[in-house]
């Protein structure tokens, strides 16, 4: 059974009991401690302590990566969802406005006729003629402005999408330290040119038109003065369909930019979450990588496969990247403790001379992560962290992934 006592509750503990707890001393203050009560009367208890500023960071660290995770995913849910929306929504409006537009020039001539026939009937007839011409012209107009209202609102979700997709793009472009990031983000932007070159141009030929029509009395797309039968209207009509078609395209070649940014997001991901790019620790580069005189005083030289990096005895020692542990355990080479960490790609990550190992093989770890603390077990001269990257199975120099 795993207990995990809050500190606050251990500082209650331990005020009213001071056998466990020293007043001269300020070292339990500064860690969470994990106790290991084994289920068998027999066992010993056992306890681990987490620093507090380590069990933060991770703490965190892993609700800001879900976080940023599950925001990616629900807006990609969600856009997506109001594309095919919208997509369905322009082809009932294009079909209404068909049906619209073939009421209205049936009814156009059938006043015509109307009028001739009725040409020397009686003043009041033609006047009730004339009123219901005159409601038809308002209903027409009435639903001209509601399609204007609607395509605005289009015009304002358009504007919505790209200011997410250029959140995605700053996001991604923060993480182009990462080599393989930087080369993939070079990629997409040439794949997506043609896509951003056609969005100018249409963009560009929308301003125009909304610049034209703030130049006529604010009246994007009809003159509201126009009479219902006149050339005027008709036009204006005409206009409105041309404009539902350059959005509809529009929304089309933004819907294969954001497809292309998904897919590179998905392609990246993994990278940005688990490239090596961090030091294990923060201390002096005591051997570097290659070719050394043997450190344990005998004659000849070995060949290096890592990098020391000396630190106290108990330095917590951290993940680089995150990865899945392969290896936890002794190491009867002359490593002592070690631990590595596959992240995929081909990567792995070695840590060697640990005083203890904190995970366990299989076990999921993420960048930044506590695996192990310094020591000098193995074949060492005292308490450092040996650290490699090995590549596709070859050990290469870490310092070329020390990028943060």
């Amino acid at each position: 059974m795993l207990q995990l006592p809050s500190p606050k509750k251990l500082r209650k503990r331990a005020r009213a009991d001071k056998r466990f707890l020293n007043p001269q001393s300020h070292v339990q203050k500064k860690y969470f401690s994990l106790m290991l009560v084994p289920s068998y009367s027999s066992g010993k208890t056992r306890s681990i302590r987490i620093p507090y500023m380590v069990f933060y960071v991770i703490f965190f660290t892993v609700v800001a990566i879900l976080s940023v995770i599950l925001i990616f995913y629900l807006q990609a849910q969600l856009f997506r969802q109001t594309a095919e929306l919208t997509m369905v929504s322009l082809e009932e409006i294009r079909e209404a406005y068909y049906n619209l537009q073939e009421l209205s020039e049936e009814e156009r001539r059938r006043l015509t006729e109307d009028s001739v026939n009725l040409r020397s009937a009686l003043t009041r007839e033609r006047i009730t003629a004339q009123e219901e011409q005159q409601q038809q012209r308002l209903t027409y107009l009435e639903t001209l402005e509601a399609i204007q209202a609607y395509v605005a609102g289009l015009e304002d979700q358009l504007e919505r999408f790209e200011i997410y997709r250029q959140e995605i793009l700053n996001q991604l472009s923060a993480s182009s330290h990462i080599p393989p990031v930087r080369n993939m983000l070079n990629e997409m932007y040439q794949s997506q040119i043609h896509l951003l070159t056609t969005l100018q141009d249409l963009s560009n030929y929308s301003a125009a038109r909304r610049e034209r029509a703030e130049g006529h009395d604010n009246m994007m797309f009809l003159s509201y003065t126009a009479d219902f039968t006149s050339t005027t209207a008709m036009d204006a009509a005409e206009d409105l369909f041309s404009y539902i078609a350059l959005i509809e395209l529009t929304i089309e070649t933004k819907a294969e930019l954001y497809s292309q940014l998904e897919r590179q997001v998905r392609r990246i991901t993994p990278y940005i979450r688990n490239y090596p790019t961090l030091r294990p620790v923060n201390g002096r580069m005591s051997s570097g990588f290659g070719w050394r005189r043997n450190p344990m005083g005998g004659s000849g030289s070995e060949m290096h496969n890592g990098v020391d990096i000396s630190a106290p005895s108990g330095t917590p020692i951290r993940a680089t990247g995150g990865g899945q542990v392969v290896f936890a355990g002794w190491d009867s080479g002359g490593y002592g403790n070690k631990v590595i960490i596959d992240h995929g790609m081909g990567i792995r990550t070695l840590y060697a001379h640990n005083s203890s190992n904190l995970v366990r093989q299989g076990q999921l770890v993420s960048r930044g992560e506590t695996i192990a603390r310094v020591g000098s077990t193995g074949r060492s001269t005292g308490p450092h962290v040996h650290y490699e990257v090995i590549v596709n199975g070859a050990p290469v120099n870490p310092t070329n992934f020390f990028l943060e």
